[in-house]
């Protein structure tokens, strides 16, 4: 600081600038600091939080004595202007199984060891019309890791041909309740599992959630899926592991959770045939 013939003190052009060099250094520290510290809470996040569905979707498999899967997709975060997807949310779901398919017949799912006028309450009907997609289920086929939605309440259908009556010529057909699924653009998934397909098949088992649907940080997806916003798929395109009741799995699995920043490193979620869950 320079003083002048009055006395009054001054700081000179390249102490000013010394000082401005400063305060932005400290800025970009500041502002590097705080992004770096936003990343690494996201990606503890998504860790944790896909760790827990994991061992959840084991521990609920020996505790309800039945088959649970972990199934992975995209939903729609956000729209742009147009209309069309802007952004995608990489979300994932605990199913618990119900039962077995044991017929199928066109879009209809037969259960005939299961109440499903009890399980599926939104309204029981005998007609064959598809109705509109409001107050759809979404099943979750645990054999392929596909989904489908239903028609909110079970519907009473012949199943089968009719049946010749034992010392009689006459035929009666049995009618039961089934599943109807809605046809359509994007109301069922292209499949993504070991069956590989939407197609469903006598045996396949099926379930419902048995939690709300969670998804990963924004910024953060999964390797495994259609993540292209153009693609039809992007929406359909599912993957999962299922647990037995003994705790094992029933295939090895690898899920891969990566970020849009570059600087961010990946996460490996890898569960084998014995039920290990192992992050890396």
């Amino acid at each position: 600081m320079k003083k002048d013939s009055n006395g009054k003190g001054g700081f000179s052009l390249l102490e000013l600038l010394a000082v401005m060099a400063i305060v932005a250094m400290l800025s970009t520290l500041a502002v590097t600091s705080y992004f770096s510290a936003i990343r690494g809470m996201g990606t503890r996040t998504a860790r944790r939080n896909f760790t827990n569905a994991l061992s959840m979707a084991r521990q609920r498999a020996c505790i309800d004595g039945c088959r649970v899967s972990l199934i992975i997709f995209n939903e729609v975060a956000e729209f742009g202007p147009d209309g069309k997807v802007k952004d995608l949310a990489a979300s994932y779901v605990v199913c618990r199984e119900l039962g077995r398919i044991s017929f199928v017949s066109g879009d209809k799912l037969f259960d005939e060891f299961a109440d499903l006028e009890k399980l599926f309450t939104g309204g029981s009907s005998s007609g064959s019309a598809v109705g509109s997609v409001a107050g759809a289920v979404k099943i979750y086929n645990l054999s392929q890791g596909s989904w489908a939605l239903v028609k909110p309440g079970a519907v009473r259908a012949k199943m089968g041909s009719d049946v010749e009556l034992l010392y009689s010529d006459d035929t009666f057909g049995f009618e039961v309740y089934a599943l109807q699924r809605l046809s359509g653009t994007g109301l069922e998934s292209t499949g993504g599992g070991t069956g590989g397909g939407t197609g469903w098949t006598v045996g396949d088992s099926y379930g419902i959630e048995v939690m709300p649907v969670q998804a990963l940080p924004k910024g953060f997806k999964f390797n495994e899926l259609n993540n292209t916003l153009t693609s039809d798929q992007a929406l359909t395109d599912v993957e999962h592991v299922t647990f037995e009741p003994d705790g094992t799995a029933l295939a090895d699995k690898t899920f891969t959770v990566v970020s849009s920043d570059p600087n961010a490193k990946g996460i490996t979620f890898s569960v084998d045939k014995k039920g290990l869950i192992t992050v890396n």
